[in-house]
Formats: structure tokens, sequence, C-alpha cells
């Protein structure tokens, strides 16, 4: 098993790049529709707050929870599924939400499971917060093929989170590229989505700052989205372009992205820090949900559900 840390000096020391990749259309049923009739079901992972694996459908007041448990990242893996749970266990579903198989993924002191995905060579990838890793484990045997460090293990200096993997890059977002965030004010953290050689694990810059707590890292024909959790909306980064706007503005912490040909799933999660953003912002809510944001007609329908974090949401 390879091993690997990033020196913290090396981390500081990190610039502007260009980064440029080509993503995958939105696919398109040619089936538009709008927020008050959106029906499909989806299913969302949630951490504290009454936490566990929800089956959602916004048109039909369906909200069930299938299992209890803080959960964090989620994602769609052949016919079923594949989560996160907390404190340290890599869940495997079929499509009936039935558990194949349960993987540990270190000893029971780890903490903080965030981001969770799959690259296209069989690699899943799964960040750990609270120390600064990236926990590589082959699909197939489900053994550990790698773990990545940055900076340190002892501590959460960076609170790396979500992760989105191309062939020869991971884009890490991360609260601070600098560290020390805990021990700041929001408004002074650097926070940044960050490109590293998959392979080696070196890193290759910054490729967008500026942000506050980002989350939820997708890339979709030029441009990169994500959330950008502590200033409440969704922006994007168009690659060609090198500009970054806001997609939605919100009013609560975003976490959590589903994007459906013209409609935007957008998870909310009760407000952190509150004490620090209610000089940035008129109006803020504290309840935890989702949006549904339509693209076209730039309109939104906030569904307020019983829980505080939703994290991650796919179409089930």
């Amino acid at each position: 098993m390879e091993e690997k840390t990033i020196d913290h000096h090396l981390m500081l020391s990190l610039q502007k790049i260009e980064f440029n990749y080509e993503g995958p259309e939105q696919p398109s049923d040619n089936q538009m529709t709008t927020i008050a009739d959106y029906n499909k079901d989806l299913l969302i992972s949630v951490g504290r707050g009454h936490g566990g694996l929800y089956i959602f459908n916004p048109n039909k007041n369906r909200f069930q929870r299938k299992y209890s448990g803080i959960f964090a990242g989620l994602i769609k893996y052949k016919d079923g599924f594949m989560a996160l749970r907390q404190p340290n266990e890599l869940v495997v579903f079929d499509e009936d939400l039935k558990i194949k198989s349960v993987v540990e993924i270190q000893d029971k002191s780890i903490s903080g499971l965030h981001g969770l995905k799959l690259s296209d060579d069989g690699l899943i990838y799964i960040i750990s917060s609270t120390q600064n890793k990236i926990i590589v484990y082959e699909e197939q045997s489900l053994d550990k093929h790698a773990e990545y460090t940055l900076s340190t293990a002892e501590k959460d200096v960076h609170h790396i989170n979500d992760l989105f993997v191309t062939k020869d890059t991971l884009l890490l977002s991360m609260f601070s590229v600098s560290g020390g965030w805990k021990e700041k004010p929001p408004e002074l953290w650097d926070g940044a989505i960050v490109a590293f050689d998959r392979h080696e694990f070196n890193p290759k810059g910054i490729v967008i700052d500026n942000l506050m707590a980002p989350h939820s890292i997708t890339i979709i024909n030029d441009s990169i989205y994500y959330c950008d959790s502590l200033n409440l909306n969704v922006s994007k980064f168009d690659m060609n372009w090198r500009y970054k706007e806001v997609v939605a503005q919100f009013t609560g912490f975003t976490r959590g992205l589903h994007f459906d040909n013209n409609i935007l799933v957008v998870g909310q999660s009760k407000m952190r820090h509150l004490q620090h953003m209610y000089q940035k912002f008129p109006n803020i809510s504290v309840d935890g949900g989702v949006h549904l944001y339509d693209f076209d007609k730039q309109i939104s329908r906030f569904i307020k559900l019983p829980v505080g974090n939703p994290y991650a949401i796919v179409p089930y």
C-alpha cells in the first residue's frame, strides 16, 4: 500500500493554475418539468440531526428513512449505491437498498468521513476530513490501495471534504489551503478547490479560490459547479473563460447537488457559524431541507425536512 504526506509548506506555496477538462453533457430525457410538478424519487444521505439514508419525493410528500446512522458521501454504484457511514464504514447496497457488503475504512479511531467517488479505472476515493486524508480502495477486492495525507493527520487543518475524479486529476474542496481554519473567523478562511495529480498525488495548484466552506464538486460541459456553502449559494466556474459566477443564491448552508434536466436539487443544512454570518446576509434560514431550482425560469422551491444536515443527493 502506498502512503504519502504532502508537506504543509508545499500547501502554503500553491498558486492559481488553469485547469481544463471536458465534462459530460447534462443528460436530457426531453421531459422538462417544473419545480411544482417535480416527481422523482431521490436518495439523500444525512449526517447529524436525524441522520440516515432517506428516500425523498417532493411531489408525493414522501420522506422515508431506510437506515439510521450518520451518513455522508453517497454515489450511484452499478445497479445500486455506495455510501459512507460514520465512524468508519463503506457500505455497498443493491438496487433495493439491501446491504451487500460493509468495509471498515480504518480502526475505530477514525472520524469525519465525508466525500466518496469512484474512478473509471476502479479506485474508490474516500475523504477523512478530521485527519486530512484521502483513502483509496480497489473496487474489485476492496483492499486498501493508498493513503494520502495533507500536512498532518493529527488534527483537521484543511477540512478537505469532497472531490471530483478525472483520468489524471483529483479536485479537492477544502475550507482552507493554508490551514488553521478553526482558529480563524470564516471571513479569513482561504477556501478553495485544489487540483492534485491522481497518480503521484502531487499538488498542481489552486483552480478556484476565495471560497467559503466549499462542497459538492460537479463538472458539466466546460464548467465546475460547486456549493459555496457559507456564501449560501451554488456557483460555477467556466474553465474556458476563467471566471466564476453565482448560479443560484439561497438563504442557508448549501451542500449536496443533483442535476436533472432543467431542475437543480440542492441540499440545505441547518446553519453553521451563524454568529459570523448575520452581518453579511440580511436573512438566514436555520432549517434543513432541499431546494428545487429551475435553471430556465430562475425560480426555486424549498421543502423543509425533519433533518439537520443533508449531505449528498442521487437519483433513486
